[in-house]
């Protein structure tokens, strides 16, 4: 029976899993076939895109099939389902801003590389464990490091390349390190375990679990660009091409907030707001948010160049983000707060992805004269007058990473910031809602830069005509962005619902087969059933 389970688990999980096999397969063989099949730059991108399709056709196929909690090492909850959807959708429009990027000869690699990204973005989404989930983080780096080569081969470029490769090694080190505690202090690598091993009475020491923590955040934390390892985006932004920056602006950050969701706050904060371990967490959660907002705001207001403007913007989202992971904490297994902030961190999520894409695009169609793309937000002066519909697209984008209503970035912000108000009524009550008020203060500082470059656009005579170029596909990505940064935000309701689901799945322990106990009594039977049963003896 045993064997069975283990067989059935197996397969199932290999079908949960499809969708990111499906495009690591088609990565395979386009980076196989490259030397041996001339096919064009297009013909590349197109293959792209239809192994994105068909991976999205395999997740919406494999949308029932659920492997057992305690023994798949992938799981099929909606945090899983709706993530790798969103990451497939957000896909095609980087395909569609990516598509003239490549020089011929390497654009084979190039998508190829580009599909590992999503697999593994998705990976992580669906991860169940803590070695697949690291896999996964793993997947998204080293294609990233390929991407930020093959792109345009230059100085800058490779620079970028090496600072971005040895800062995440030496992130995913730390990561790995923190892993290691996590997996030494209960025993079992398996995330739904972890989470009911929490509240069992043999968890060890207090600093041990700090230490798991410090470490596991430290590494996310350089996924997410957030303080004290946020010191490579604006450089590695700069000398990167404009649909890299995009990429970096968006999938490690939804792939930092990811893993710190399934590793992190869907285990510890089942002990509870008045456990020391949650409640120091939530003091490292508290500091990292609003260094991180504050500087990426501060800093941004000096900037002038687009790509490291954008750059500490991303890195002042990520701040905004972390108050959500802050209220995750401190809202306890029971209050609503916990999901809250995790349905807050989904959404805000959601929307940053439609506004920065839209905002990157925009920057990515546009050209000088020369031929040079627009470099400085003084290049922009004018564009309201010369090309009015792509400074519109620009305006809602920018208006929406303000937060002005009724755009989505404002209910992005609402929820972020309500949820550090409703996360908790112990002890971390106030300087919860310190935080929110201090983001909210942090928010309007942030306006300020981007306020500024919509004044440019429209009130400023043009320093130099600019063209715009890219083709449809640029101009279906930055015209879907722009207009879903709009529409979702006067009607939220099925993003909104989406996110509710994924928090709650997120955090739902079920029990062993067969068993209609708790999940913790059910996994301490299981432990004490081992540890008492007899030897084999060798007859």
């Amino acid at each position: 029976m045993t064997l069975q389970l283990a067989y059935q688990t197996v397969q199932q999980t290999l079908l949960v899993l499809s969708p990111e096999i499906l495009l690591l397969a088609a990565a395979l063989v386009m980076m196989t076939a490259a030397p041996f099949v001339r096919v064009s730059r297009s013909g590349w991108c197109g293959a792209s895109a239809v192994a994105l399709v068909a991976s999205l056709l395999a997740l919406l196929a494999s949308r029932d099939v659920h492997p057992d909690a305690y023994a798949g090492s992938a799981v099929n909850d909606a945090l899983s389902f709706y993530v790798r959807l969103f990451v497939i959708l957000t896909g095609l429009v980087l395909l569609g801003l990516a598509h003239r990027e490549p020089p011929e000869d390497r654009a084979a690699e190039f998508f190829g590389s580009f599909l590992m990204i999503q697999a593994g973005a998705m990976l992580v989404a669906s991860s169940n464990d803590l070695i697949l989930l690291f896999v996964g983080l793993e997947l998204v780096s080293i294609p990233t490091y390929l991407l930020l080569y093959l792109s345009r081969r230059t100085a800058t470029t490779q620079e970028a390349a090496t600072k971005y490769f040895f800062l995440s090694i030496f992130a995913s080190a730390l990561l790995l390190y923190g892993l290691t505690f996590l997996y030494g202090l209960t025993g079992t690598t398996n995330l739904r375990a972890l989470s009911v091993l929490t509240e069992l009475p043999y968890v060890p020491h207090l600093s041990l679990g700090l230490l798991a923590v410090v470490f596991i955040m430290a590494g996310l934390c350089f996924r997410v660009a957030a303080v004290p390892l946020h010191f490579y985006a604006p450089d590695v932004y700069q000398a990167s091409p404009v649909v890299i920056a995009a990429l970096l602006s968006w999938i490690p950050k939804v792939v930092g907030f990811v893993a710190m969701i399934r590793a992190l706050t869907s285990v510890l904060a089942f002990k509870g707001p008045q456990d020391e371990l949650v409640h120091k967490t939530v003091l490292l959660c508290w500091i990292i948010a609003l260094a991180t907002m504050t500087l990426g705001n501060a800093v941004a207001l000096l900037q002038s160049d687009l790509k490291r403007l954008f750059a500490y913007s991303s890195i002042a989202h990520a701040g905004y983000l972390m108050v959500g992971i802050t209220a995750a904490f401190a809202g306890g297994s029971n209050a609503s707060g916990f999901y809250y902030g995790t349905e807050a961190v989904l959404f805000y999520l959601a929307a940053y992805a439609f506004m920065t894409l839209g905002a990157f695009g925009i920057v990515l169609a546009l050209r000088k004269a020369d031929g040079h793309p627009v470099a400085t937000i003084d290049e922009l002066s004018g564009l309201g007058w010369s090309q009015p519909v792509v400074a519109l697209g620009m305006t809602l984008c920018l208006l929406s990473l303000s937060g002005i209503p009724p755009l989505v970035g404002f209910f992005g912000k609402l929820q972020i910031f309500a949820s550090a108000f409703a996360a908790t009524t112990g002890d971390d009550a106030r300087s919860l809602q310190l935080l929110a008020v201090l983001g909210v203060l942090n928010a309007a500082v942030g306006a300020f830069y981007y306020l500024r470059i919509i004044v440019l656009m429209y009130f400023k005579q043009p320093s130099e005509p600019v063209q715009v170029v890219g083709g449809w596909p640029v101009a279906a990505a930055t015209g879907t962005c722009a207009t879903l940064s709009i529409v979702t935000g006067l009607y939220s309701t099925p993003i909104s619902r989406a996110c509710r689901e994924a928090a709650i799945a997120a955090n739902v322990r079920p029990a062993a087969d067969g068993e209609a106990a708790s999940p913790a009594v059910a996994l301490q039977t299981r432990v004490e059933a081992v540890s008492t049963a007899p030897t084999p003896t060798a007859e």
